[in-house]
C-alpha cells in the first residue's frame, strides 16, 4: 500500500481523513532517496514488494506515475488507469426507495433511485488486475478535534497487493483503523420497528418472544402524537417515560436485552424539549427560537452529542438507549446553515461523531450504531442497515452478494429489512421465511417492516406480517428454527468477527477469498464464505408460482452449493454428502432449509440450549456453556486419519477491555485414528466475569453411537443419541478447561462394518421427515406401506447394530413404498413428497440457482 501525495506548495497532509487514519507505516523504504532522476527523466523507489517509478519535474498525470509488484510483473498500475479494470467492486450508501438491486460499478448510475452523489460509491481495495487505487483528494481532515477542509492537491493511495485480498485488508485496517467489534449482542437478534409502542403492548410482545432468540429492540416511541416530534422524536420523553420502560425492558429480559431509538437528527431542536434551554445555552441561541440543524458546525454538533444523545443513553448511573438508529435521510450535502465544508457528508460525520460517544463520555462501552454507508472509512462505525429494499424474490436474490461484496472495502455489518412486503407479497410466507434465513446467515440478523406495516393496508388487510407468530404455523416454525440456529452459532459468529482486523477476512465475503487463483469462485453470486469453515447458499428462489398464499409449506426447491478445491473437501451439512471439491453439490430442500457447507471435520464452536433457559439476551451473556461439535469427514468412515481444532473466543461482550486483550480463548482440537478421537480442550486468557467452570458439549453428528474411554479429569459424562443430529451428544459439567481435559472418545466398534452406511444419512433422514409429516398432515393411514418411511424419521430411536447394517435395504425399501403409494389426490403434496424422495430429480432446478458457467463446466454430485 503506497501513499502519493503532490501540492506545489507542499501543503501535505499529514492528519486522518474519513477514510485513512495516518497511522505509522508498516514497511520502509530501501533506497534512503529516490534514485534519478536518470536520462529518461524518471526518479524511482523500491520497496520490498513494489517498484514505484515517477516523473519528479512534472505533477502527477496520465503516464507519469507507475507501480508495480516486485512479487509478480503481472500487477502493475499506471497513473490515468480506468479503477473498475477487474476491480471486484464494493459497497454503496443504501437500497433505500424501494429499489431490488444497486449497480455497484462506480461508474455507472449505481441507484435508480437516487444521484451517484447520494451514494458514496466505493471501488473494492481488490481486484483481478492486482491493483486498486484510493483517490482520498480533497477528503476533509480531522484537524484540531473537528473536520476540516483538505488542503493538498493530490492524494492518491494504490493497493498493490495482487492476488492477496486478505493482506490488502489488513494494510487498510491499519491505515485506516480496525473495523469496530460490535457489542456481542448486536450479532444476536434484534429487533427494529417505526411503530409506536406502548409499556403494555411492548410487554406483551416480550412475553410472545421468550420461546424465540432476542438481543436488542429498536425504536421505542412512546406516544403516538411524540412521534417524530423534535430532533430524534424520543427527547421529550426523556425525564417522563424513556427511562421507566427501558428498565421494564431491560429487567424483564433477566439484563440482557438491549433498548436502541430511532433518530432523524435533521429536525433541529425544538423549544418545546427538555434539553432545549441548556443546548441554546451551548450553542448561543436567541431563547424562543427554534434550533436549526448545523452539523457541520463544531459547536452544535457536541451540544448535540453531549446535551441532547447524552440525555437518552444509557450510563453507569441510569438506563436509556444502547444504541442510536440513526435514521438521516435529508440529502448528503456538504453545507448545513452557514456552515460548509467541501466533500464532507451528513452519513459519515453523524456515524463517527455517534459512535465515538462513549468514549467521549468516559463510558468502558463498545460504541454501536445502525447507519447507512458514509463512504470509505465507515467500517469503523458498525453497524450498517441497508434501508428500505423492495421486499421481491429479485431483492432477496441480490442479498448475499451485496452484503458479502462489501467485505472489499472492509464494511463487514450490514443489516437489512428482513420482513416486510405488503399487498400480495403479504401472504407469500415462503418469501418471507427465505428473506429471514438469509438475514440469519449474514453479519446481523435484525428484524424490521420496511415501513409496510401499518397505514390503509390494515384496512385492507394486506399489511406485512412482523411478528413471527402471525404467521400460519410450518413458516413460523422455519423462522423460529432460523432464528435459534443463529443463537447458538453465536461462538462461531463472534470469534470470526473479532479475528478480523488479524486476519483482513470479514465473516461474511466472496467465494474468490478462499482461493483468489482459482476461476471458478468468480461469479458465485449465491453463495459466501461464513466464518473460517463454512460455505452458505440460502435459498432465494420460490419453490413455484402456486406458493404464494397457500398456509402449508409443500414447496421443493432444488439447490447447487459449489464446493471449493482443497485439500480437507466439504461436507453437505444438511445432506452429509462428502464432497472433495471442485463440483457442486445438489440437494433438494424445504422451508427449513438453508443450503451450505462445512470442512469436513471442521470444529463448530456452539452455544448449547438446555431446557427452561430464557431465550431473551442469551447472546449478552458470558459462555457458561460450550459445545464443539466435530462434522463429519471422510477418514471417519474409512478408517482414516485427520486432524482438526476449532476456537471460541469469549469475553464480557460489552465493554472496550478486549481491546487490551482481555478476552479468552476457547480451543478443541483432535486427532483422529483407529476409530478414536483423541480431543484437547482449553482455555487460556481472562476478562471481568469469566465463569470458573464450564459446562462442555461434545457432539458427533453423522456417525454411529460413540463412547468416553478416557478423561483427564473425573468428570460424569451425560451421553445420548441425538435425533437432530444422528449422532452423540456427550455433556459434562462443572469442567474446568484452564486446567485443560483430554479425553478419548472412541466409535463403538460393533458398527465397524456399517460405517460407510453413515455417509448422506442426515439428509435421507431430514428428507423423510419432511415427508412423513406431509403424509400424515392428510391423515393418511399408517399400515405396512409406511412402515419404512417411519422407520427411517427414527432412526436415532432405533439405531442398534443391526439397524445400522440395514440402512441401505431399509431406504430402498421407502423409495419403493413411497413412490408406489396411490391414494393421495392432493398433486401438490405429492409432487412435494416425490422430489424429497428423488432429492430432486423430478423437479427443476431455479434459473437463478448458479450461474450458467457453472452449471456447464463442473460436475455435480448428488447424494440419494
Amino acid at each position: 500500500l503506497v501513499r502519493i501525495e503532490h501540492d506545489v506548495a507542499e501543503r501535505f497532509v499529514d492528519e486522518p481523513t474519513t477514510a485513512f487514519l495516518r497511522t505509522e507505516p508498516l514497511g520502509r523504504w530501501l533506497d534512503a532517496s529516490p534514485r534519478g532522476p536518470q536520462k529518461s527523466g524518471w526518479s524511482v523507489l523500491n520497496t520490498s514488494g513494489v517498484s514505484l517509478r515517477y516523473k519528479p519535474d512534472v505533477a502527477p498525470g496520465v503516464g507519469t506515475v507507475v507501480v508495480e509488484s516486485r512479487l509478480d510483473g503481472r500487477f502493475r498500475w499506471t497513473w490515468g488507469d480506468d479503477p473498475s479494470d477487474g476491480n471486484l467492486l464494493g459497497t454503496a450508501r443504501t437500497l433505500d426507495n424501494e429499489v431490488s438491486t444497486l449497480d455497484l460499478n462506480c461508474n455507472h448510475k449505481v441507484s435508480a433511485r437516487f444521484d451517484n452523489s447520494q451514494m458514496h460509491c466505493a471501488w473494492g481495495l481488490v481486484s483481478r488486475r492486482g491493483w486498486a487505487v484510493v483517490n482520498d483528494t480533497g477528503k476533509p481532515m480531522w484537524s484540531n478535534d473537528w473536520f476540516a477542509e483538505s488542503r493538498n492537491s493530490v492524494d492518491v493511495s494504490v493497493f498493490m497487493h495482487g492476488l492477496d485480498y486478505a493482506g490488502a485488508l489488513k494494510d487498510f485496517f491499519h491505515a485506516s483503523g480496525p473495523p469496530g467489534l460490535p457489542p456481542r449482542w448486536a450479532l444476536g437478534t434484534m429487533f427494529t420497528r417505526w411503530f409506536n409502542y406502548e409499556r403494555q403492548r411492548l410487554s406483551h410482545a416480550l412475553d410472545r418472544r421468550l420461546r424465540e432468540p432476542l438481543n436488542a429492540l429498536g425504536r421505542l416511541d412512546l406516544r403516538h402524537e411524540l412521534a417524530c416530534v423534535g430532533p430524534l422524536g424520543l427527547l421529550y420523553l426523556e425525564q417522563e417515560q424513556l427511562p421507566e420502560v427501558a428498565d421494564d425492558v431491560v429487567m424483564d429480559s433477566g439484563g440482557g436485552l438491549r433498548v436502541g431509538a430511532n433518530m432523524h437528527e435533521h429536525d433541529g431542536i425544538a423549544t418545546n424539549e427538555d434539553t432545549y434551554a441548556k443546548f441554546c445555552a451551548a450553542v448561543g441561541c436567541t431563547p424562543g427560537q427554534k434550533i436549526p440543524f448545523d452539523l457541520y458546525n463544531k459547536t452544535y454538533a457536541m451540544a448535540q452529542e453531549d446535551i441532547a444523545i447524552g440525555a437518552l443513553d444509557s450510563t453507569r448511573e441510569k438506563q436509556g438507549i444502547d444504541f442510536s438508529w440513526i435514521d438521516y435521510q435529508q440529502g448528503e450535502a456538504e453545507r448545513f446553515e452557514k456552515t460548509r465544508i467541501r466533500q464532507l457528508n451528513p452519513t459519515i460525520a453523524l456515524n463517527m461523531l455517534r459512535y465515538s460517544d462513549p468514549a467521549r463520555h468516559g463510558e468502558n462501552r463498545r460504541g454501536m450504531i445502525l447507519a447507512r454507508w458514509g463512504g470509505l472509512g465507515a467500517h469503523r462505525y458498525p453497524l450498517g442497515f441497508s434501508g428500505d429494499q423492495h421486499h421481491g424474490w429479485q431483492g432477496l436474490a441480490f442479498l448475499p452478494y451485496f452484503t458479502s461484496t462489501a467485505a472489499n472495502v472492509g464494511y463487514n455489518y450490514w443489516s437489512h429489512d428482513t420482513v416486510g412486503g405488503d399487498g400480495s407479497d403479504a401472504n407469500d410466507h415462503e418469501l418471507g421465511v427465505r428473506w429471514v434465513q438469509v438475514t440469519a446467515w449474514s453479519p446481523v440478523l435484525r428484524f424490521h417492516d420496511k415501513g409496510k406495516a401499518t397505514g390503509g393496508c390494515a384496512t385492507a388487510g394486506t399489511c406485512a406480517r412482523i411478528v413471527p407468530w402471525d404467521l400460519p404455523t410450518a413458516y413460523f416454525e422455519a423462522v423460529r428454527a432460523a432464528a435459534w440456529e443463529r443463537d447458538e452459532l453465536l461462538p462461531y459468529i463472534y470469534t470470526a468477527s473479532a479475528q478480523t482486523a488479524a486476519t483482513g477476512l470479514a465473516l461474511v465475503r466472496p467465494m474468490y477469498y478462499e482461493d483468489p487463483r482459482d476461476d471458478a469462485l468468480y461469479g458465485l453470486d449465491k453463495q459466501y464464505l461464513f466464518g473460517p469453515d463454512l460455505v452458505v447458499s440460502p435459498i432465494t428462489s420460490p419453490s413455484g408460482p402456486d406458493a404464494v398464499g397457500f398456509a402449508e409449506a409443500l414447496g421443493a426447491v432444488k439447490w447447487s452449493i459449489y464446493a471449493p478445491r482443497g485439500e480437507r473437501g466439504w461436507v453437505d451439512v444438511l445432506n452429509g454428502g462428502l464432497h472433495a471439491g471442485g463440483g457442486t453439490a445438489v440437494g433438494v430442500y424445504g422451508i427449513n432449509d438453508v443450503p451450505h457447507l462445512a470442512r469436513q471435520g471442521a470444529v463448530l464452536p456452539r452455544r448449547p440450549r438446555f431446557r427452561g433457559e430464557s431465550a431473551l439476551g442469551r447472546a449478552q451473556r458470558a459462555l457458561s456453556a460450550i459445545e464443539f461439535r466435530i462434522l463429519p469427514a471422510r477418514a471417519f468412515y474409512e478408517g482414516g486419519t485427520m486432524s482438526a481444532g476449532g476456537a471460541a473466543i469469549d469475553d464480557d461482550g460489552v465493554s472496550m477491555d478486549y481491546a487490551a486483550g482481555r478476552q479468552a480463548v476457547l480451543r478443541c482440537e483432535y486427532n483422529f485414528s483407529g476409530a478414536s478421537f483423541d480431543i484437547k480442550v482449553t482455555s487460556s486468557g481472562d476478562f471481568a466475569g469469566r465463569p470458573s467452570k464450564l459446562t462442555l458439549v461434545l457432539t458427533f453428528p453423522q456417525l454411529p453411537p460413540v463412547q468416553v474411554a478416557s478423561a483427564s479429569q473425573a468428570v460424569r459424562w451425560e451421553s445420548r443419541y441425538d435425533h437432530r443430529l444422528v449422532g452423540t451428544t456427550l455433556t459434562a459439567h462443572d469442567v474446568d478447561l484452564v486446567a485443560g481435559l483430554a479425553v478419548r472418545v472412541s466409535i463403538d466398534p460393533t458398527y465397524a462394518s456399517a460405517l460407510p452406511n453413515f455417509v448422506g444419512l442426515m439428509g435421507r433422514v431430514r428428507r423423510a421427515r419432511y415427508m412423513k409429516d406431509a403424509l400424515d398432515t392428510m391423515n393418511v393411514n399408517y399400515g405396512s406401506d409406511r412402515a419404512n418411511l417411519t422407520s427411517f424419521v427414527l432412526a436415532a430411536t432405533q439405531m442398534e447394530p443391526n439397524f445400522a447394517a440395514d440402512l441401505p435395504a431399509l431406504w430402498k425399501g421407502v423409495q419403493s413404498q413411497v413412490s408406489a403409494y396411490k391414494d393421495l389426490k392432493d398433486m401438490r403434496r405429492r409432487q412435494f413428497i416425490m422430489a424429497m424422495l428423488s432429492n430432486g430429480a423430478s423437479i427443476t432446478e431455479p434459473v437463478a440457482e448458479m450461474r450458467a458457467h457453472a452449471k456447464s463446466t463442473l460436475p455435480e454430485v448428488v447424494v440419494v
